[in-house]
Protein backbone atom coordinates (compact mmCIF):
# COMPACT_ATOMS: atom_id res chain seq x y z
CA UNK A 1 0.00 0.00 0.00
CA UNK A 2 1.09 3.55 -0.70
CA UNK A 3 0.77 6.62 1.49
CA UNK A 4 0.87 8.85 -1.58
CA UNK A 5 -1.89 11.51 -1.92
CA UNK A 6 -3.20 11.73 -5.47
CA UNK A 7 -4.92 15.09 -4.94
CA UNK A 8 -8.61 15.82 -4.56
CA UNK A 9 -9.76 13.10 -6.95
CA UNK A 10 -13.10 12.90 -8.70
CA UNK A 11 -15.18 13.94 -5.70
CA UNK A 12 -13.00 16.98 -5.12
CA UNK A 13 -13.44 17.99 -8.74
CA UNK A 14 -17.23 17.59 -8.51
CA UNK A 15 -17.28 19.54 -5.25
CA UNK A 16 -15.28 22.36 -6.84
CA UNK A 17 -17.60 22.51 -9.85
CA UNK A 18 -20.67 22.58 -7.62
CA UNK A 19 -19.14 25.39 -5.55
CA UNK A 20 -18.53 27.43 -8.71
CA UNK A 21 -22.06 26.76 -10.00
CA UNK A 22 -23.52 27.70 -6.61
CA UNK A 23 -21.55 30.94 -6.48
CA UNK A 24 -22.69 31.85 -10.01
CA UNK A 25 -26.30 31.09 -9.08
CA UNK A 26 -26.09 33.32 -6.01
CA UNK A 27 -24.55 36.13 -8.07
CA UNK A 28 -27.31 35.71 -10.66
CA UNK A 29 -30.02 35.98 -8.03
CA UNK A 30 -28.38 39.09 -6.57
CA UNK A 31 -28.10 40.64 -10.04
CA UNK A 32 -31.79 40.03 -10.73
CA UNK A 33 -32.76 41.47 -7.35
CA UNK A 34 -30.65 44.58 -7.96
CA UNK A 35 -32.16 44.98 -11.42
CA UNK A 36 -35.71 44.72 -10.11
CA UNK A 37 -34.92 47.20 -7.33
CA UNK A 38 -33.42 49.68 -9.80
CA UNK A 39 -36.44 49.27 -12.10
CA UNK A 40 -38.81 49.88 -9.18
CA UNK A 41 -36.93 53.03 -8.17
CA UNK A 42 -36.98 54.34 -11.74
CA UNK A 43 -40.70 53.57 -12.02
CA UNK A 44 -41.50 55.43 -8.81
CA UNK A 45 -39.30 58.35 -9.86
CA UNK A 46 -40.96 58.60 -13.28
CA UNK A 47 -44.42 58.36 -11.71
CA UNK A 48 -43.64 61.17 -9.28
CA UNK A 49 -42.13 63.28 -12.08
CA UNK A 50 -45.17 62.60 -14.25
CA UNK A 51 -47.57 63.69 -11.51
CA UNK A 52 -45.69 66.93 -10.94
CA UNK A 53 -45.34 67.81 -14.62
CA UNK A 54 -49.02 67.29 -15.55
CA UNK A 55 -51.16 70.43 -15.48
CA UNK A 56 -54.00 70.38 -12.96
CA UNK A 57 -57.37 69.51 -14.45
CA UNK A 58 -60.50 71.42 -13.57
CA UNK A 59 -63.73 69.45 -13.41
CA UNK A 60 -66.35 70.70 -15.89
CA UNK A 61 -69.55 69.37 -14.42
Amino acid sequence: MSDRDDGPGLFGLIEGLLAIIGALAVMGVLAVAASVLAWEIELRKSESDGVLSEPPTVPTA
